[in-house]
């Protein structure tokens, strides 16, 4: 008999511990944020260096945030930003703008040659955001146009940008923001063009 429950005990720890071991960790997905794809056409002979965009703190890190409610922040546990949505704004803003004139880098530089602008980005809001049963993809982004030889500001402006999305899906949130990056992109050429 003793032999019996002892068997049956050890079967039931056996069962037990193997049951915790067996605990599934949740898959975690990576987002990017994406400029849309332009065309490699020079605009002017214009010299830029982008300083690292910088933001909230909820927005230098990977985890994607949302406001599910009024005065509520959280972030996905199953899903997050491929590196923190800083990091990723300033490589597309150096990559787009590349493709536009004639010279771009990185900014603080440890060379010395000729730049005519320097491109300063704040991002304020990168969120999904839900409000009365609907959803929006949120961003508010601040930006400076200095110019490199006076160190004054040309263009001190906000860029915002609000879509209703049609589900609350991270891969259409991801993607409506996405647009509206292309769509800051194309405001922040206009400028520098406006100021030569």
């Amino acid at each position: 008999m003793n032999k019996t429950i002892s068997t049956i005990i050890i079967f039931l720890l056996a069962a037990l511990i193997g049951g915790c071991t067996s605990v599934e960790i949740p898959k975690v997905t990576k987002y990017s944020l994406e400029t849309p794809a332009t065309e490699n056409n020079k605009i002017k002979n214009i010299s830029i260096a982008v300083q690292h965009v910088r933001g909230r703190a909820e927005y230098d890190r990977k985890s994607l945030a949302i406001s599910p409610a009024k005065y509520v922040m959280d972030s996905y546990s199953t899903a997050q930003w491929a590196e923190s949505p800083c990091n990723m704004l300033t490589d597309n803003i150096i990559a787009y703008l590349s493709k536009k004139f004639d010279y771009v880098s990185s900014f603080p530089r440890n060379y010395n040659d000729n730049i005519d602008y320097i491109i300063s980005v704040y991002i304020d809001k990168l969120t999904q955001v839900k409000r009365d049963d609907k959803w929006f993809a949120d961003l508010i982004l601040h930006y400076e146009i200095i110019s490199a030889k006076t160190k004054k500001i040309i263009k001190n402006n906000w860029f915002r940008e609000k879509i209703e999305l049609n589900d609350s899906s991270v891969q259409t949130y991801v993607s409506a923001q996405n647009s509206s990056i292309g769509k800051f992109m194309l405001q922040l050429v206009s400028e520098i063009n406006r100021n030569q």
